[in-house]
Order: structure tokens, then sequence, then C-alpha cells
């Protein structure tokens, strides 16, 4: 599948007003971000065009991106994919967020006892990313890693981390990430995502189903600072035939709940 090309929505309201934001750079990582959904390495004529660049803009940026070990391009078909040097910036993330090293003992702890996949998400506009991906024994190579960008409507942890916005913050969102099917049991119309978001916030948990992938099911709570204001969403995943939705209220959603309190105690 084609990587899409990032819509000019996600910049920054302000830019063109803004005398100290840099276009320039602005450019630059529009290049790198080409590579977003990319399952294969990309030509300069793809990410000219994903990127909305003139060639020969983009040629520049690609060579420094490539200078910088940042792109790496093959010799013989000519065409680019990231560098290991993108991961090393995610590592000097990870290692000194606060919020990780908050949570990563407890949810490897919740993890340990059980025998599910946990996650740890924040919202970044109608969408949220990963941030820590403890992995079950079932789950692929995708799976377990960290930064992925998911729309926030279509699982638990998502969902929860909607319940932080207003009626109105919601509907923007679904706006920004508009809803698709991923199976057939879906949710996509925006009225019962709403719904679903309010009753999240109602419950403190939220609860999905075959909504991603199918034969898959989650549940989510929120993390909280010591001023009980949210930070993030801990999150479990599990496979439907072993975890019906029932047991994964009785049994899941207490150790999230208890989890979270342990993180927010410190």
């Amino acid at each position: 599948m084609a990587p899409r090309k990032p819509p000019a929505a996600e910049l920054p309201a302000a830019a063109a007003d803004d005398p100290l934001f840099v276009a320039s750079l602005e450019k630059g990582m529009r290049v790198l971000e080409a590579f977003r959904d990319a399952t294969e390495s990309l030509g300069l004529t793809d990410i000219a065009t994903l990127t909305g660049l003139g060639k020969s803009a983009a040629q520049r940026f690609v060579h420094t991106w490539e200078k910088l070990d940042y792109l790496v391009k093959d010799p013989a078909t000519r065409r680019y994919r990231l560098g290991s040097r993108v991961v090393e910036l995610s590592y000097f993330f990870l290692r000194n967020d606060r919020l990780v090293s908050m949570a990563a003992p407890h949810l490897v702890a919740l993890r340990d006892r059980c025998g599910l996949a946990v996650h740890l998400s924040v919202l970044a506009g109608g969408d949220m990313i990963y941030l820590l991906r403890l992995p079950s024994r079932q789950l692929t190579l995708a799976e377990m890693l960290p930064g992925r960008r998911m729309p926030a409507w279509c699982n638990s942890g998502g969902r929860m981390l909607l319940t932080t916005l207003d009626d109105a913050g919601v509907q923007a969102a679904l706006r920004q990430s508009p809803p698709r099917a991923y199976t057939p049991r879906t949710v996509t119309a925006p009225d019962a995502l709403a719904d679903l978001v309010r009753q999240a916030r109602e419950d403190g948990y939220a609860l999905t189903e075959d909504q991603v992938l199918q034969n898959q099911v989650g549940a989510a709570v929120l993390m909280r600072d010591a001023r009980n204001a949210p930070l993030a969403a801990i999150s479990v995943r599990a496979l439907r035939h072993d975890y019906p939705v029932d047991r994964l209220q009785q049994d899941i959603v207490p150790q999230l709940f208890r989890t979270a309190q342990a993180i927010q105690q410190g």
C-alpha cells in the first residue's frame, strides 16, 4: 500500500504567521514522514509526489538525509528506505521520558501476571501513538514495535484517550481520522463511536471486540498523575476465544485499574 500524502491540515495552524517557524525544516520532515505507511522502499519520484515537493527540492532533502544516515539508498535500484539512525532518536526519547520510566516496571508486572500483550499509548490529534508495547507470545513483530500511530477511535486504548476530550473534541478527532472498517464488525458510524466514548468515560474503562482484527479483544483504562490529570492509556489485548468480553471485564479490567493506581502512587 502506498503511503498517504500528509495533508496540509496536519501542519500547525499558525505556522504561516509564526516568525520562528522554519518552513524548510518542515518540508524536510515531510520527506521522512513519507515513509510512515510505506511497506517498501521509495523512489525520488514517489517521495516528491507524497510530500508535494518539487523533484529538485525533494532531491536536496533526500540527499541531505542520506548524508546524515537517516535515509539509506540502494545503489542498484536508487530507491530509499529509512536508516537505523531514526530508531536511535526514538531510543533517546523512550530512555528519557518520565512517563515511560514511571509506567514500564508496572506494565511489565501486569504482562507477567496476565500473560497478555500490554500497551501504553498517548493521544496525538485524532490518533494515538504507542509508546510501549509489551508482547504476548501470539503477537507478530509489527504488533511489538513502539511508535505505531493508529486512529484513536478504533481500539480500547484510543477510546479511553478520547474520553479526555469533550464531545466537540471527540467529533473533531473523528473528522481528523475518519472511521473506516477494518473488519465486518468495526464500528464506523460517528454517532455510535461518540456514544462508545461517552460510555467509556462513565465506566472508567473501554472494551473492544473485533474492531481492528478478527478474534481480538481489548480493554483499557487511563493512567493519571498525582493530581489525577490523565496522562496516557494502559491497554491489554487478547484473543477472543481465550478471553470473551465478559471474562476480560471480570479478570483483566480490575488488574488494569490496580496497575494504573500503582503508577499514580509512584
